[in-house]
C-alpha cells in the first residue's frame, strides 16, 4: 500500500469537498495547528493521520448510503487504497455497471460528501485525530506556552476593543458634522426646490390649455405637447331605431364575425 498514492488521493478529494484546491494543510492550518506542528505530520507520521481520517471517510459513507460499494468506487477512482487511481470507465467494467451508471453514481458520491453537514463533520474528526496523534508523538505542550497564548489573545483583545470604541467616536464626531451640513443644505435648497417644482407645474398646465385652444400638436425645446382628438363613439341603440327609417344608413354598418366561447357553469 503505497502511503503517498494515499495521501495525494486524499488531497484530490479534499479539494473536491472543499473546493478552491483545499489541501490537508489548508484544513489543519484553519483548525488552529502551527505551521510547525503541521511539518511534524509530512515528517514521517502522515501516515497515521490519513490513515485515520480516510477511515472516518469510509465509515461516513457507507453510513449515509448503506452500501460499501460507494466507498470503494471513491477509493479506486482517487487510489485511497494506495493502488493507482483508476478512470471510471474501468470501474464501471469491474463492477459490471454501465459507464454512464456509474459516472451518475460517483456525481452521486461527491455531493453526498460535498454537504455541509459532510464538511463540518470532516474538520471536526480531523482536528481530533490531529491533537491525538500530536499528543502521542509529543505530549502536552507546557502551561507556560499555553499561559503566554492566553497573555497574547488578552493584548490583542483589549487593542481591538480600544480601536472599536477609538473608531465609533470618531464615526459619530463625523455623523454629527455632516447631518449638520446636510441639515444647513436642505434648509438652503429645499424651499428652492418646492418653488421650482411649483411653477413646473402651473406652466404644464398652462400649455395643457394652450395645446387645447390651439387644437394641434406643438414642439419646443425638449418637449412636445401632443394633441389627441376625443375618440368618437356612436349610440348603437339610436342608430339602430334611425335605420329603421333610413336604411341607406345601413351601407355604412360594418358586423364581425361571431364566436363561440366555453366555461364551466357552477353546480347549484
Amino acid at each position: 500500500m503505497d502511503v503517498k498514492t494515499r495521501f495525494s488521493g486524499l488531497e484530490q478529494l479534499l479539494g473536491i469537498i472543499y473546493g478552491n484546491e483545499t489541501r490537508l494543510s489548508t484544513l489543519l492550518r484553519e483548525m488552529g495547528f502551527e505551521r510547525f506542528q503541521i511539518e511534524q505530520f509530512h515528517n514521517g507520521h502522515l501516515e497515521a493521520v490519513v490513515d485515520q481520517f480516510l477511515g472516518v471517510i469510509h465509515k461516513r459513507l457507507t453510513s449515509d448510503s448503506g452500501k460499501d460499494t460507494y466507498y470503494q468506487i471513491l477509493s479506486r477512482r482517487y487510489g485511497l487504497d494506495g493502488e493507482p487511481p483508476q478512470q471510471l470507465s474501468a470501474i464501471a467494467e469491474k463492477y459490471g455497471y454501465s459507464p454512464e451508471y456509474l459516472r451518475q453514481l460517483f456525481e452521486e458520491i461527491l455531493q453526498r460528501c460535498q454537504s455541509k453537514t459532510w464538511q463540518a463533520e470532516l474538520k471536526k474528526s480531523l482536528k481530533y485525530i490531529a491533537v491525538n496523534q500530536l499528543g502521542e508523538l509529543f505530549g502536552r505542550p507546557a502551561r507556560d506556552y499555553v499561559a503566554e497564548k492566553l497573555e497574547r489573545l488578552s493584548n490583542l483583545r483589549n487593542a481591538a476593543e480600544f480601536t472599536r470604541l477609538d473608531y465609533e467616536t470618531k464615526r459619530t464626531q463625523i455623523l454629527k458634522q455632516v447631518q449638520a451640513e446636510l441639515d444647513a443644505l436642505d434648509l438652503e435648497y429645499k424651499p428652492v426646490m418646492e418653488r421650482t417644482e411649483e411653477n413646473i407645474d402651473a406652466l404644464e398646465n398652462e400649455i395643457k390649455t394652450d395645446v387645447l385652444l390651439y387644437g394641434e400638436s406643438v414642439s419646443g425645446g425638449m418637449y412636445r405637447a401632443t394633441y389627441t382628438r376625443g375618440r368618437v363613439s356612436w349610440d348603437n341603440d339610436g342608430i339602430t331605431k334611425y335605420a329603421e327609417s333610413h336604411p341607406d344608413v345601413l351601407q355604412f354598418r360594418k358586423q364581425g364575425q361571431p364566436n363561440v366561447s366555453l366555461r364551466v357553469m357552477n353546480k347549484d
